[in-house]
């Protein structure tokens, strides 16, 4: 304290500062002391736990050749999310409670994938890979989301408060907090919020493009459901057709059974290999989009040629099959791939070409006519050139199947969604099958389903030619109908013009 002093006498005291009274915790009352030393610990904890998962709590990590983060985020709502940049977001209403599950794709291993399509084989594990190695992600980066969340509310309480029991106090509060919001979301957790969900950004337009989720899941549920049902009729026709007073196969008869764009529907393969059995055929000819996008995880899909083991499977590329899809196709044991060479199976010398264009998107825009043309074009000079010419042509577009005519007997061709079945101007017979199966998801949109066909044709031994053909019709979604039409050649004498698609007319195949 500073003294002032007066000339001849003792220094005077400096008068007292006034004194501050409310600013430190101890001049508070007790009723508010009480109530601090709970909220403070409990607000810092909370605090402190969104700022750690905010700065420190996504998991990064590869899943397959995808690089994904994985982030439990403090919301108002919960609910999860699926960033796909730049396309737009996928929002899933799973579950109730303060937490997002945030997932998102932030880019592609391209040294790995080039790896994954380079094997074929495995190509048939990635969407295994994929599924298996999402959830250990997901997994993993709860333990990590709640250590953090500890971690923050914890060290953020010590670090204001500086008192061991205010500590301990909001430890226990961020423990209570984690167990109590994965509690709820356990309680709450939707399974079913897959079918409805959220689009957000481009990708807002896929509801329009693909359908409803749930329609399609329920439909094609319905149509699984069916495939008993199509097999027993299938065996009661034909049954039925082994006492008909028309053409009957003979023991030597070669019998092929021709199928076309199954479109990724699982249910083709059970209908085939039933057909293949009841009609004891000696290979099976596809002429196209097995699948649908032409993406690796699809090909896990065609291993199910090999459940056909006892039939050689001939297979040409169409416009939803990629490079990839063909290649992990030839690497299927009883698998044969056409691409340009003559190949003789079952006694019959087939010849055919991938269909040049890739357009897994279901349209053909942007992709000219001559396009195709100019693959067919290639094809018909090289079967011309050919001797001994090919008794079989596959090819999947029929567009310009004019140029093959009087160059070979016979072209089996897909595409249209639809059969159809005429004579060229030389003689050249052309048999456009409809879809094996059923359109894939996109039969299931309409009101009206795709049927699911498929044909048996029967050639001569001696001179391989086409002498008679059962059309097999199955009903599609919701329908256990089947139905068999037995034609003869000799008697199919009728020519009719194929209607060639303009671009316009062919966005769906």
């Amino acid at each position: 304290m500073e003294t002032t002093s007066v000339a001849g006498g003792p220094p005077a005291p400096e008068p007292p500062r006034p004194r501050r009274v409310g600013l430190r915790p101890e001049t508070w009352p007790s009723w508010i002391r009480r109530a601090f030393s709970i909220i403070a610990p409990v607000v810092l904890a909370l605090g402190g736990a969104w700022v750690a998962l905010v700065v420190a709590g996504t998991t990064h990590s590869y899943v397959g050749p995808l690089a994904v983060d994985v982030a439990f985020e403090p919301s108002l709502s919960g609910e999860s999310i699926i960033h796909l940049d730049p396309v737009g977001a996928v929002i899933l209403d799973t579950h109730s409670g303060p937490v997002t599950l945030n997932i998102s794709v932030r880019q592609l291993d391209l040294d790995g994938l080039s790896g994954i399509v380079s094997d074929p084989y495995s190509l048939t594990e990635l969407d295994d890979q994929v599924v298996s190695g999402l959830q250990d992600l997901i997994i993993d980066a709860a333990i990590r989301s709640a250590i953090i969340a500890v971690i923050g509310g914890t060290l953020g309480a010590a670090l204001v408060l500086r008192s061991v029991r205010r500590t301990l106090l909001a430890f226990a509060v961020t423990v209570a907090a984690l167990v109590g919001t994965a509690g709820l979301a356990a309680v709450t957790f939707d399974r079913e919020a897959v079918r409805e969900p959220t689009y957000a950004g481009p990708l807002t337009a896929a509801p329009q493009l693909i359908g409803n989720a749930e329609d399609i899941a329920t439909n094609f549920d319905a149509y699984a459901e069916q495939l008993a049902g199509f097999v027993t009729n299938v065996a009661r026709v034909y049954n039925t057709t082994l006492s008909l007073d028309t053409f009957q196969p003979a023991d030597d008869t070669i019998r092929v059974l021709h199928v076309s764009d199954l479109h990724l529907n699982p249910a083709a393969w059970g209908i085939i290999g039933s057909v293949a059995e009841q009609y004891d055929v000696d290979v099976i000819v596809d002429s196209g989009d097995i699948v649908d996008q032409g993406s690796p995880a699809e090909n896990a899909y065609v291993r199910s040629i090999r459940t056909l083991s006892g039939y050689p499977y001939v297979f040409v590329k169409g416009n939803h099959d990629s490079a990839a899809t063909a290649a992990a196709v030839a690497a299927e044991p009883n698998a044969v791939v056409l691409d340009g060479e003559p190949v003789e199976v079952a006694g019959l010398r087939f010849v055919g070409a991938p269909d040049p264009r890739f357009t897994p998107d279901k349209s053909v825009r942007g992709v000219p006519d001559d396009t195709i043309r100019l693959g067919t074009e290639e094809l018909a000079d090289a079967v011309d050139e050919l001797d001994p010419p090919p008794d079989v042509v596959v090819y999947h577009d029929p567009s310009h199947v004019e140029l093959f005519d009087g160059i070979t007997p016979l072209v089996l061709s897909g595409h249209m969604h639809q059969r159809d079945t005429y004579t060229l101007d030389e003689g050249t017979r052309v048999m456009v099958q409809g879809s094996t199966g059923g359109a894939g998801l996109r039969g299931l949109r309409n009101e009206e389903p795709t049927p699911v066909e498929l044909s048996v044709l029967y050639f001569d031994p001696d001179d391989r030619q086409l002498v008679a053909w059962d059309d097999l019709t199955l009903g599609g979604l919701g329908q256990t109908s089947a139905q068999i039409d037995r034609h003869q050649a000799e008697a199919d004498v009728a020519a009719k013009s194929p209607e060639t698609p303009s671009p316009s007319q062919d966005l769906e195949n």
